[in-house]
């Protein structure tokens, strides 16, 4: 939460996390996952890694693309938008 922060003061442009909301509670994961997608737009590009997606990631009124890549033991088996993602079966 503190390297976010900083960066957050800094007005990085790339913001780089790592399973940012782990061992969270699901309300405050939610408002951290809230912040990071208001984060995104044209001037700041944020990218997370984390072993699952958020409820329901998406960008703002067309002004963000969220892309989400799905790795499974090395290999890429998704790479897409995220409402492809969630609307492809199974």
């Amino acid at each position: 939460m503190l390297a976010l922060c900083r960066a957050l003061l800094a007005r990085a442009s790339v913001i780089l996390v790592d399973e940012p909301t782990q061992g969270m509670s699901p309300p405050v994961a939610a408002r951290t996952h809230a912040l990071l997608a208001g984060l995104a737009g044209p001037e700041t590009c944020v990218v997370v890694a984390e072993q699952r997606l958020p409820p329901a990631p998406r960008g703002d009124a067309g002004r963000t693309v969220v892309l989400v890549h799905e790795l499974r033991r090395g290999a890429v088996v998704f790479s897409g938008e995220a409402a492809e993602l969630r609307s492809a079966p199974g």
